[in-house]
């Protein structure tokens, strides 16, 4: 059985996203942003690579699985794979800038990527458990096939 937890960084000082990731015993992430960088430094992929390196947590950047660009569907593909195979040999975590999951409308809605477009293709392949690390350090679960994507539907409208 093959899980994948999800988790983004926020705002959060690294010293708390590190106490997320362990409260849960993550022991990789998988940086699934198009770009590693951020304006906050601690999480910008160098620095971020190392601080938990320094921690015994595994790192690596997938920007093929990123969401801000329409991907190419092969690489995409390729990149989901790598989730999947890291994922049989260790606890991990695909990681994005965005804490919450899904937004706060009465019908949610997938607020980032790792909802509208990876976790998806991960159950399509097998991935039994999808886990969503709440920013309060709380997990949710749910079905992520019937969300609409905020950030897509957003698009729609331009």
């Amino acid at each position: 059985m093959i899980n994948v937890y999800t988790i983004g960084h926020g705002r959060h000082p690294f010293g708390y996203f590190l106490g997320l990731l362990k409260q849960h015993d993550i022991e990789f992430v998988c940086d699934v942003r198009s770009f590693a960088r951020s304006r906050w430094p601690q999480y910008n992929g160098k620095v971020l690579s190392e601080l938990l390196s320094e921690n015994g947590i595994g790192y690596e950047h997938l920007p093929e699985t990123g969401g801000k660009f329409s991907p190419d569907p092969i690489a995409i593909v390729r990149g989901v794979d790598r989730i999947i195979e890291i994922a049989a040999d260790v606890r991990t975590a695909m990681m994005c800038s965005e804490s919450h999951p899904l937004t706060d409308h009465k019908v949610p809605r997938a607020k980032c990527h790792r909802v509208g477009m990876l976790a998806p293709m991960l159950r399509a392949k097998g991935v039994e458990r999808i886990i969503h690390i709440l920013p309060n350090g709380e997990t949710a679960e749910f079905d992520e096939s019937g969300l609409e994507w905020a950030w897509a539907s957003s698009k729609s409208r331009l």
